[in-house]
């Protein structure tokens, strides 16, 4: 991410204008540029014992974590859902913090009600963060702005980026701004912006099965670098069920912190992001960086209880430019009733049906059964346990599921080959 600020010194502005073209230049031509940082999103309000666990792992793993701070809705009235940050484990990390700002239609203005509450929650965690030692490297504004709007947000842009000086603002920015006239003044407006290159389809996009199109998103990058201004690309490691009306209106998101209570008639669909897709992009990014991107964050970083993200195994192997590996093993328990369970001992998290078959010698099935979710057939000394009809197997890197048991007439040993009826599904 950039971290850069004004300086009234002009020598001083072409010394970095400079620098930024020779680095930018190096980064475009030259076979061995430094691999650009990942960095990645923690947006949890409520710091449990697993998030804390989550920020540890990534730091550990990551060039640095984003922090959500707070969310601030502006209307009817200024209010703030903060998060119960624990400062004292952020001192000495590599953070940043972020404000999200519900949607909102105007008017804008440096010295109205909404923006004066735009910079109380900013200047309120910016002081908490002083106070408690914590040393943020750049401060977020995420606000999905109305793109015939964008030249009103520029102004709220313009009056936080001189409040925060000399710390760096960065805003977020969605691909449907990059045409804009007004773009180009906003983006300036602040010292970078993040592109987001995933979303939850529309019903302009019902065509897409993903939460991010890579081809697009390919597209939105070449056109972001060709505006010439400091920018990183947001990609997303989670997937989410979208509720859509019956004229095929989005009604609302299903995430691991947000549950709608959806209305009669309401049609659900899982939107996911294809590992193996987001892994060729990174590589691409990595072996040739397009010109003025400065880093990638990922949205978001895994965390233990959360159960629509990507786990570690999955994120890492895509960060490092490679398809995870797809591995679903049986374990058979020894003793006589036996137990069988299902584990994926690969890197993806694996959506697919499959058939686990078992086969024995010098003994004879006296009783099985299975699990909700299975079935079980035995014929000619071999069983078959297979996911019911229309049933995924959904595992995580690492989950193990019993899904049944056999009996013998005496102990025995079978052996076990797991037959999938679809390719895995990211």
């Amino acid at each position: 991410m950039p971290n850069w600020s004004h300086r009234s010194d002009r020598s001083c502005k072409s010394h970095l204008s400079l620098l930024v073209l020779a680095a930018t230049l190096t980064a475009c031509h030259h076979p061995h540029s430094p691999r650009l940082p990942e960095l990645g999103y923690l947006w949890q309000r409520d710091w449990t014992p697993a998030v804390l666990a989550g920020f540890r792992e990534a730091e550990k793993r990551t060039a640095g974590v984003v922090i959500l701070g707070a969310e601030l809705a502006l209307s009817p009235t200024p209010h703030a859902a903060r998060a119960n940050i624990p400062w004292d484990a952020l001192k000495g990390q590599n953070v940043s913090l972020a404000l999200r700002v519900s949607p909102y239609d105007g008017p804008f203005a440096d010295n109205d009600a909404a923006f004066q509450a735009i910079a109380a929650e900013t200047q309120r965690l910016l002081t908490l963060a002083q106070t408690h030692g914590v040393q943020p490297r750049e401060f977020q504004l995420d606000f999905d702005c109305a793109q015939k709007k964008l030249p009103g947000y520029a102004i709220w842009v313009s009056a936080l980026r001189r409040l925060i000086h000399p710390l760096s603002l960065v805003i977020t920015a969605l691909p449907s701004w990059l045409g804009e006239p007004a773009f180009p003044v906003l983006a300036q407006s602040a010292d970078g912006y993040v592109l987001q290159v995933h979303s939850v389809p529309t019903l302009a996009e019902t065509g897409r099965a993903s939460l991010c199109d890579t081809t697009l998103a390919r597209k939105w990058i070449a056109r972001a670098s060709a505006l010439g201004l400091p920018f990183s690309v947001s990609l997303p490691a989670y997937w989410c069920v979208a509720g859509y009306g019956p004229t095929g209106s989005l009604l609302g998101v299903a995430m691991d912190s947000v549950q709608p209570a959806w209305p009669p008639g309401t049609s659900l669909l899982e939107f996911a992001s294809s590992a193996d897709d987001l892994s060729n992009l990174v590589a691409s990014c990595q072996r040739s960086p397009p010109a003025h991107l400065t880093s990638l964050l990922w949205y978001r970083l895994p965390i233990p209880t959360d159960r629509r993200n990507w786990r570690w195994p999955t994120l890492a192997a895509v960060m490092a430019g490679r398809h995870p590996a797809h591995r679903i093993d049986a374990i058979c328990e020894p003793g006589n009733p036996v137990d069988i369970s299902v584990v994926n001992h690969g890197e993806a998290e694996e959506r697919v049906a499959c058939t686990i078959a078992l086969t024995w010698t010098g003994a004879q099935v006296t009783a099985g059964d299975t699990l909700p979710g299975w079935t079980l057939s035995l014929q000619n000394g071999q069983a078959a346990f297979s996911t019911t009809p229309g049933n995924l197997l959904r595992l995580s890197p690492g989950d193990r599921r019993s899904i049944g048991w056999l009996r013998y007439d005496k102990v025995t040993a079978p052996r076990w080959q797991v037959q999938e009826q679809n390719p895995p599904a990211q």
